[in-house]
């Protein structure tokens, strides 16, 4: 990975990731519906949260670079091939106002679950439609998306078209644009195969300055990508009633087995398990065990604005100002 000049992107040695020839760590905020709430006309909730980052002292937020949910005035393409400028227009804010605050992206591009559309979506667009029964269960499609040639060649275009886009707001092409500090092929792409992995990332790099994830859940390791990711919800994943160890174990060996920066990308405990005190501490043993094993960053799932209720997204959104501050502000001084 080759820093452009002139520009303050995040690289990488190979091992750790460096801004300006220091190693760069962090916590991250997930914030996936930024554009959304731009788009549907609620740039506040998207202004809120990024000064949450901000006040909670993490570096860098998660967010979706892709809504292809028909029916939200927040979408961001009609079809495999037409752009929707109002959503890329939502985009375009997000971006700048992270960089007005000196916060770094991770941008993904697809979503394998339905939510915001998912490759469902790009199947009924190329004629070939999920049945509704198995909507549910990408597991049961996924492979058909992988491996349809046209569909591949509406995601390297999809890709060209955002990476070649020129801000409306900074003027700044995505590609070029140091306040990414990585895309993701895809949110949680299960069971992609190594072709698919190595096609999408070709695909990216041909037009980005910027690193290249998978975004699974799995730390896969690749020698197509920059970024090692891991995904772990022990209540979830079978990790209930020992949810502390759980967490540390997927982390150590996550990190001992990826060859690359790893990001721990999600984790979270619900609101309605654990009581709070035991949340904190396993929150707090887990940015601990990330830090020994220098993880490069981490970040829980879901941080909220005031106006999203608590128990939207499955019970796991916290606030600045709320329950967790001090364990987030902990975990950034061990980042530091």
């Amino acid at each position: 990975m080759v820093a452009w000049a002139g520009l303050d992107f995040i690289t990488s040695d190979g091992g750790q990731l460096l801004q300006d020839g220091r190693p760069f760590r962090f916590v991250l905020g997930n914030a996936y519906y930024l554009a959304d709430e731009i788009g549907q006309g609620h740039p506040e909730h998207a202004i809120e949260a990024l000064d949450a980052a901000v006040t909670l002292g993490m570096r860098v937020v998660r967010t979706w670079a892709f809504n292809d949910a028909p029916d939200k005035t927040s979408r961001m393409q009609d079809d495999l091939a037409a752009p929707y400028e109002p959503g890329l227009a939502a985009l375009d804010r997000v971006v700048a106002e992270a960089g007005r605050r000196n916060l770094k992206l991770i941008l993904p591009l697809c979503n394998y679950w339905p939510a915001y559309g998912g490759i469902a979506q790009w199947l009924a667009w190329r004629g070939t439609p999920v049945a509704d029964a198995d909507r549910e269960h990408p597991e049961r499609y996924a492979a058909r998306f992988y491996g349809d040639p046209q569909l591949r060649h509406a995601y390297a275009a999809r890709v060209r078209q955002l990476a070649t886009r020129k801000n409306t707001i900074t003027g700044v092409r995505y590609g070029d644009d140091a306040t990414i500090l990585a895309w993701e092929l895809m949110n949680e792409p299960r069971d992609a195969p190594d072709d698919w992995i190595a096609f999408a990332a070709a695909a990216l790099r041909s037009h980005c300055a910027q690193l290249v994830g998978l975004g699974d859940e799995a730390a896969r390791d690749s020698p197509d990508l920059d970024l090692a990711s891991l995904h772990f919800y022990p209540e979830k994943h079978g990790g209930a009633g020992d949810e502390e160890r759980f967490g540390c174990a997927a982390i150590t060996q996550a990190a001992r087995r990826a060859t690359r920066p790893l990001v721990v990308g999600e984790f979270g405990l619900r609101h309605d398990g654990l009581p709070l005190a035991a949340r904190q501490q396993a929150y707090a043993a887990w940015f601990g065990c990330a830090a020994e094993e220098r993880v490069a960053g981490m970040g829980p799932w879901l941080l909220g604005y005031r106006a999203r209720p608590p128990d939207w997204d499955e019970g796991f959104t916290f606030y600045a100002g709320g329950d967790y501050d001090g364990t987030f502000r902990d975990a950034v001084a061990l980042f530091s």
